[in-house]
């Protein structure tokens, strides 16, 4: 009888602390996120993609982008080949276009793909909060709900509302699985698909992207490689032309 009382009061402990995991708002996630990837999540990241542009359900064109990230804050986008003068710079919330190796433009911005499903890992959570509240997110507004058959955390927005700022958080492995946002007067909608395990690294191989509910772009990696350094300069855009991502 006291062995099962013993196993009873042990039971009801383990449900106690279960309940007591449920985050009360989007900042104790962040910092949950922060905290069981902090030196375990990749540093470096090199792929290829192959590129399926869709309009009204059917593929209009195809391409293939070569691709490196130095986490937090920085990724380089060659198109086509990966020594070409064409692409895109993200680094420091700034975008940057390249045309023949030369910046066309640049402007400030916060890459949200980026920012809540690789740079949490390393910025100092109050700092991914901070930013996240500046470009319209509500942290304070947390609920659970299930996707593609996973529990996740949804901080941002009610249930059915898929025009809110918000993203979708795994709620045994704390990855990223969902994530929508503005970009000018257009609704984005993304989806990180086929997460695959890579020398211990969790990675989304295939992203779906929605624009006011229409499937108009999906991404495929391949070639994907943890390198232990990066050079920081690739990142400048005043080196890009000279750039090569072999």
């Amino acid at each position: 009888m006291k062995l099962k009382f013993t196993v009873s009061v042990f039971i009801l402990s383990l449900s106690f602390i279960a309940a007591q995991t449920k985050f009360k708002n989007g900042n104790e996630l962040i910092k949950a996120m922060h905290n069981t990837y902090k030196g375990k999540w990749y540093k470096h990241f090199t792929f290829s993609q192959k590129m399926e542009h869709y309009r009204n359900d059917s593929i209009i064109k195809k391409e293939v982008w070569h691709e490196a990230s130095t986490l937090p804050g920085n990724l380089i986008i060659k198109f086509d080949t990966k020594n070409s003068g064409n692409g895109i710079i993200f680094s420091n919330h700034k975008v940057y276009g390249l045309k023949d190796g030369k910046t066309t433009f640049s402007s400030p911005m916060v890459h949200d793909l980026l920012l809540v499903g690789l740079d949490v890992y390393f910025l100092k959570p109050e700092q991914t909060c901070k930013i996240l509240d500046s470009i319209g997110y509500n942290l304070n507004k947390i609920r659970e709900d299930v996707f593609e058959g996973r529990k996740v955390y949804v901080v941002g927005a009610d249930k059915d509302d898929e025009q809110t700022p918000q993203f979708w958080i795994d709620a045994e492995r704390l990855y990223m699985h969902r994530i929508i946002y503005k970009k000018k007067e257009n609704v984005q909608d993304v989806v990180f698909g086929d997460y695959t395990k890579m020398n211990n690294y969790w990675v989304a191989k295939t992203i779906y992207f929605k624009m006011n509910g229409k499937l108009g772009l999906i991404e495929k990696y391949y070639d994907i490689k943890f390198p232990k350094t990066i050079d920081s300069k690739i990142y400048l855009p005043e080196n890009f032309g000279n750039t090569s991502l072999n």
